[in-house]
């Protein structure tokens, strides 16, 4: 599924961004590199073998525009004023590749790309604006979250999860939101798709900050708490 995945993201890219600058180009291919496409691989992994309204081809632009938001943040993420990183996927950050202004920019380009792929996909125009709501939320959410993080020191479980639920666990809803959308789901059952989606992010984060050695001693707690609750949630479906 990822190779499938990959082509069809180059594939795309190549025609949305065969009239920008070349160096422009370079720096949105650069950024998009050796990614684990973890987002959009659950996306596509909710919806295979379903019976959905949209063909595949569509279906790939979606899944590239919730990949380009997620780098359009980790690029803006790495750079010299938010976290200062000089290395992201085993290579150097864009900002040391291409300089701190043009990385700025290439964000912004994988950003605005996101929602242009968005705005061509063929579906019934009421649920392309359902999609293009709970992808803005999302994002409006992932910025919130990154300015939390970097002007407010966390120091309760409150804060953390507040924080979590915005920068991680908003794309990850998204996903499940869009799928449980396409998959014509009743209100209630998308509901819990969403829910399911943002803990997962949530979670996700957790082990995150575990692996990176965050010095906040309730991680480990938070994460057999939450794993537990997706767990039950997860038998809750099955027996629906």
């Amino acid at each position: 599924m990822k190779e499938e995945l990959e082509k069809n993201i180059l594939k795309i890219l190549k025609v949305y961004t065969k009239d920008y600058p070349q160096e422009l180009k370079k720096g949105i291919f650069y950024a998009i590199a050796k990614g684990k496409r973890i987002r959009p691989l659950i996306f596509l992994s909710l919806l295979k073998n379903k019976r959905i309204n949209i063909s595949k081809k569509e279906v790939m632009k979606i899944a590239l525009a919730i990949e380009l938001i997620h780098n359009f943040s980790l690029v803006h993420d790495d750079l010299p004023a938010i976290d200062n990183d000089d290395y992201r996927r085993g290579r150097l950050t864009c900002h040391k590749v291409f300089g701190e202004g043009n990385a700025i920019l290439i964000g912004d380009a994988l950003f605005s790309l996101a929602f242009k792929i968005l705005a061509d996909v063929k579906i019934k125009d009421g649920l392309k604006i359902d999609i293009l709501k709970i992808l803005s939320k999302a994002t409006t959410d992932l910025v919130v979250g990154e300015f939390l993080d970097i002007n407010k020191k966390i120091t309760t479980k409150k804060e953390y999860l507040e924080i979590a639920k915005r920068k991680t666990g908003a794309l990850f809803r998204a996903v499940y939101e869009i799928a449980a959308l396409l998959l014509g789901l009743p209100l209630k059952k998308r509901k819990e798709y969403a829910f399911y989606g943002e803990n997962y992010g949530i979670l996700f984060q957790i082990e995150d900050d575990i692996e990176d050695k965050f010095p906040l001693p309730f991680l480990l707690e938070l994460k057999n708490s939450l794993t537990r609750q997706l767990a039950n949630k997860l038998i809750i479906n099955d027996d629906k």
